[in-house]
C-alpha cells in the first residue's frame, strides 16, 4: 500500500480526499485495516496531529471506524453523502442554504416519483405515511422525525435515481438538529402531517406537477418556520 506524500500546509481535508479518492479507484477496499498512524503519517509525509484530524472527519463521515486492532474502513460506504458532511466540517454552510437545496432537490425527487413509482413504491410511500400518524400516539418529536425521513425517503426511492437519494440524506442528515427544534413548535406536526397526506395522494394518482407543488409548499413552510426560529441568528448570518 502506497500513499503520496503531501507538501501543502493544511492537510486535513486532502488527506480525506486521498482516501476517498483511492476507494473510489478500488485501492482501498470496504472493511480493509489502514496501517498504524505512525507508520500511515509517515508515508503521507504528515504529522501525527494532522492525521489525526483527518481521522476525526472520517470517522464523522461514516468512512472510518475505530476498533481495537486499529483504523478500519467501514464496510457500508456512501461516498456522495460523505462527500456533503466534509464540506459541512471544514466550510460550513448556513441553514438557509440547506433548506434551499432540499427544496430543489425535492421538488425534483417527488415529480419523479409520481412519474415513476411501482405499485410496490406507492405501496411503501403509503405504509410509511401511516408510520408517520402514530407520532400523535407517543407524543415523541424524534419518533416523528424518524418516521418523518422514512416517508421522504420512500418517496426519494421511488424516484429510481439512487444519486437523488443520497443527496437527500445528506441535507437531511445536517438538518437533523435544526428540524428537531422546527417541529417543537405548536401545531408544527399536523401542518407537516397535512402536507404529507396530499403528497401521497398526488404520487398515488401519477399527478407530477401538484406532487411537485405541494411538496414545495410543504418545504417553504418548513423554511418559514425555521427563519422563525432562528431568526436571530440568521439576521446574523450565522452557520450552522
Amino acid at each position: 500500500m502506497t500513499f503520496s506524500k503531501i507538501q501543502k500546509s493544511t492537510v486535513s481535508q486532502i488527506i480525506v480526499e486521498q482516501i476517498q479518492e483511492k476507494l473510489l479507484k478500488g485501492e482501498l477496499k470496504a472493511g480493509q485495516k489502514l496501517p498504524p498512524e505512525r507508520q500511515l503519517a509517515e508515508m503521507l509525509g504528515v504529522s501525527r496531529s494532522s492525521l489525526r484530524e483527518a481521522m476525526r472527519a472520517l470517522q464523522y463521515m461514516g468512512i472510518l471506524e475505530i476498533r481495537q486492532d486499529g483504523a478500519h474502513l467501514c464496510e457500508n460506504l456512501s461516498l456522495l453523502s460523505d462527500h456533503f458532511k466534509l464540506t459541512y466540517l471544514l466550510k460550513q454552510f448556513s441553514v438557509m442554504e440547506l433548506i434551499e437545496a432540499r427544496k430543489l432537490v425535492e421538488a425534483e425527487i417527488v415529480r419523479l416519483a409520481a412519474e415513476r413509482a411501482t405499485a410496490e413504491d406507492k405501496e411503501t410511500i403509503a405504509e410509511a405515511f401511516e408510520e408517520t400518524l402514530r407520532y400523535q400516539e407517543t407524543g415523541e418529536e424524534k419518533d416523528f422525525l424518524m418516521t418523518d425521513f422514512a416517508f421522504h425517503r420512500a418517496i426519494a426511492e421511488a424516484a429510481q435515481n439512487s444519486v437523488l437519494v443520497e443527496m437527500l440524506n445528506a441535507i437531511r442528515d445536517l438538518l437533523l438538529e435544526v428540524n428537531l427544534d422546527v417541529i417543537k413548535r405548536p401545531n408544527q406536526v399536523q401542518v407537516a402531517t397535512a402536507f404529507h397526506e396530499k403528497i401521497m395522494k398526488a404520487i398515488l394518482s401519477g399527478n407530477a406537477r401538484e406532487a411537485s407543488g405541494v411538496m414545495l409548499d410543504h418545504l417553504t413552510n418548513v423554511e418559514e418556520a425555521i427563519a422563525e426560529v432562528y431568526k436571530a441568528e440568521l439576521s446574523e448570518d450565522v452557520k450552522i
